[in-house]
C-alpha cells in the first residue's frame, strides 16, 4: 500500500469528511518544520498532526447528557486524569485527551443511532 494510500485511508477514519473545514493557516517557518518531523515521526499528514495537537491542547467539553456507559466511563477516566493536571504533551494529558475524543465520538455515534 502506497503512503498516500495509508495517508488518505488514517485522515478518513480520523476525521469524518462532513465535519472537515479548509482554511488558510500562517505558520512560523521553524514551527512547520517542528510539526513536519513531528508529523512524519508520528506517521501523519501535517493536517493530522496540527488536529491532534490542537484536540490535545483544546479538548471537547463533556456533553451534559451522555447515557451511554462506555462514555460516560471514559470521560470519567479522563476527569480522574485531569485532576492532578497533568503538563500538557506528557503521556498522561495524551491518555486523557485520547479518553475524551473516544467518550465524543461514542457519544456523537450513539445520537446518529437515536440512543
Amino acid at each position: 500500500m502506497s503512503i498516500p494510500l495509508r495517508t488518505n485511508i488514517v485522515h478518513h477514519a480520523i476525521m469524518k469528511e462532513e465535519a472537515l473545514v479548509q482554511f488558510k493557516l500562517l505558520l512560523p517557518a521553524a514551527l512547520k518544520k517542528r510539526l513536519e518531523t513531528h508529523a512524519t515521526l508520528n506517521r501523519r499528514s501535517l493536517s493530522q498532526e496540527i488536529v491532534v495537537a490542537l484536540e490535545e491542547k483544546y479538548p471537547a467539553a463533556e456533553p451534559d447528557a451522555t447515557s451511554d456507559p462506555a462514555a460516560r466511563m471514559l470521560f470519567w477516566l479522563a476527569k480522574r486524569i485531569r485532576r492532578r493536571n497533568p503538563k500538557p504533551g506528557t503521556p498522561r494529558d495524551k491518555q486523557a485527551a485520547l479518553y475524551e475524543r473516544i467518550a465524543g465520538d461514542i457519544a456523537e455515534r450513539m445520537k446518529d443511532i437515536g440512543e
